[in-house]
């Protein structure tokens, strides 16, 4: 057990706050990934706004998309989601500002990562793939974000992403069995729920933290 914790801490290229000798005791050990879990979590909480951010901005094109589809828009429906593109580079000078002001945690860097990965993953199936997935490329979008928020309210141990991430995978599989016309609505609504009232709830918590 004590192997495993110092080699989970080495793997991370923490600071040597407490590297001071060759071994790590089991206790300090779990001291130092408590404090690494704490910072990420903060720093998470901080960023209460992306997704407050990214929740209008699906819910946004979620809903264009279906106003279209229901007036019989159908060869240009998809062009609300041309707001992802331009949302994704609103979001890289974004976290390019944050990490010029701040030291990233290992944490964080491995949850950025993720989220650029779900996000080139899911840009390319929405605008490469949508013909392959068809009426189940909305669900598995769903699926995706799940997994994203579900691991990060993980990693950093709040129950304001964990249970908006496992609630998103709920309707992402209730989305199978919706027409495929209400699919759209069906992820606006999710998004409005899961994804923008705890970003808020997320910033309100880090302020009222701040303030304490």
């Amino acid at each position: 057990m004590v192997y495993n914790i110092n080699y989970f801490i080495f793997a991370l290229n923490l600071k040597n706050n407490f590297m001071e000798t060759d071994k790590l005791s089991p206790e300090k050990s779990l001291e130092l990934i408590t404090q690494v879990i704490t910072q990420a979590r903060n720093k998470f909480e901080e960023n209460g706004f992306i997704y407050m951010f990214w929740g209008l901005l699906i819910a946004i094109a979620s809903v264009g998309q279906f106003v279209l589809l229901k007036n019989e828009y159908y060869n240009i429906n998809w062009t609300p989601y041309l707001l992802m593109p331009i949302g994704a580079i609103y979001s890289f000078i974004y976290f390019s500002k944050k990490k010029s002001q701040n030291k990233q945690n290992p944490i964080r860097k491995i949850i950025t990562a993720l989220w650029i990965v779900l996000s080139v993953y899911m840009m390319f199936m929405g605008f490469l793939f949508f013909s392959h997935l068809k009426d189940n490329l909305i669900p598995v979008i769903l699926i995706l974000l799940s997994v994203g928020i579900t691991v990060s309210g993980t990693s950093v141990k709040s129950n304001l992403l964990i249970y908006p991430g496992i609630l998103i995978g709920v309707f992402a599989f209730a989305g199978f069995y919706i027409e495929s016309i209400y699919q759209p609505l069906l992820m606006g609504v999710v998004s409005i729920i899961a994804i923008v009232i705890p970003g808020i709830l997320l910033m309100v918590k880090y302020k009222r933290n701040k303030n304490v």
